[in-house]
C-alpha cells in the first residue's frame, strides 16, 4: 500500500537524530505512569515511512528481539502541508511493543510500517516547540556598545 498517496504525513518522529513520518498517531497527550514501573503508556503510529533512517528502523524492528531499547524521542504534529509544526510531544523511555505490516522498497531506500505501537514511561507536550510566531515585529536596532 502506498501510504504517501492515501493521506499526507501529519506526524514526524525523531529517534536519535533520524526522522521518519507517519500518517496518524494515537495516544498522545501529557501523561505519566505515576511512578508505577509496571505501567507503560501506549502510543500507536500508523502509515509510517522511513527513508534513509537506518538507526530509527533498527530501533523500530527491535520489538522482535528479546529486549527493545528504550529511548527518548519526539513526535511533531504538522499542518496538512507538513510545513509547520503545530504541537511537539516528548516520549521518555519509549520502546517498540508491537509491529505490524513491514515493507521494504530497496529502489528508493524506503521502509514502511503499517502500525507501530510504542510503550513509554512519560508523554509530555513540549511548550513552545511549535517554533516562533510568524508575526513580524518592526523596530529599531539596539544601539552599538561603544565602550
Amino acid at each position: 500500500m502506498d501510504y504517501s498517496t492515501t493521506h499526507p504525513p501529519r506526524f514526524r518522529v525523531t529517534v536519535e537524530g533520524e526522522r521518519f513520518t507517519c500518517e496518524e498517531a494515537q495516544g498522545l497527550g501529557p501523561r505519566e505512569n505515576d511512578g508505577d514501573p509496571g505501567r507503560d503508556l501506549t502510543v500507536t503510529l500508523t502509515g509510517c515511512v522511513l527513508a534513509d533512517a537506518p538507526h530509527a528502523l533498527s530501533w523500530a524492528l527491535a520489538e522482535e528481539a528479546d529486549a527493545p531499547r528504550p529511548v527518548s524521542l519526539t513526535i511533531d504534529e504538522t499542518d496538512a502541508a507538513g510545513r509547520r509544526v503545530l504541537t511537539t510531544w516528548e516520549l521518555t523511555d519509549a520502546a517498540p511493543a508491537q509491529l505490524q505490516g513491514t515493507e521494504t522498497r530497496a529502489a528508493d531506500h524506503e521502509n514502511r510500517i503499517a502500525r507501530l505501537t510504542l510503550n513509554a514511561t512519560r508523554i509530555a507536550e513540549v511548550p513552545g516547540a511549535a517554533g516562533p510566531s510568524t508575526a513580524v515585529i518592526r523596530g529599531t536596532a539596539a544601539p552599538a556598545d561603544r565602550r
